[in-house]
This record gives C-alpha cells, sequence and structure tokens, in this order.
C-alpha cells in the first residue's frame, strides 16, 4: 500500500505522531531538567541530552520495536 501525502499532510501526521509520543516525560527529558536544577549550563545539559535521547530513540525502535517510534522513523528518518 502506497500513499501520497502532500506537505501539510505530513504535518498533520508529524505533529500527531509527536503528541502521542510525548506523553508524559521521557527518562532523557528528566535528566535535562535534573541537570539544569543542579546547575549545569544549558549547553552541556542540551548535550547530554542530545546523547541520551538518541539512545532512548534506538533502544524504542530497535529494541522494544515500539510501533509509533517506528512509525515516526520511518515517515520522518530517525533521530540518529
Amino acid at each position: 500500500m502506497q500513499y501520497e501525502l502532500n506537505q501539510q499532510e505530513l504535518n498533520i501526521i508529524q505533529k500527531a505522531l509527536k503528541d502521542l509520543l510525548e506523553v508524559g516525560i521521557t527518562e532523557p527529558q528528566e535528566n535535562y531538567i535534573r541537570n539544569i536544577d543542579s546547575g549545569m549550563s544549558e549547553d552541556e545539559a542540551s548535550a547530554i541530552y542530545s546523547n541520551e535521547n538518541i539512545k532512548f530513540w534506538k533502544q524504542m525502535v530497535e529494541v522494544e520495536k515500539n510501533s509509533l517510534y517506528i512509525l515516526y522513523s520511518r515517515l520522518f528518518g530517525p533521530l540518529w
């Protein structure tokens, strides 16, 4: 099955998937907040978050095979 979607439709799908995936807070997001709260600079915390978030996405796609993360990665490219 193959679909042709325009950019507006892809934007809607991307937003919907992001909303589904962002229910709650992920461990990398929690660590980012904790690092900022403990006095780490935003640049340092962002660098750590980026690395942790990539590992988190790989875990969700490749190990846990979470269908929402897989669909997002297939439609919009992996985050790594």
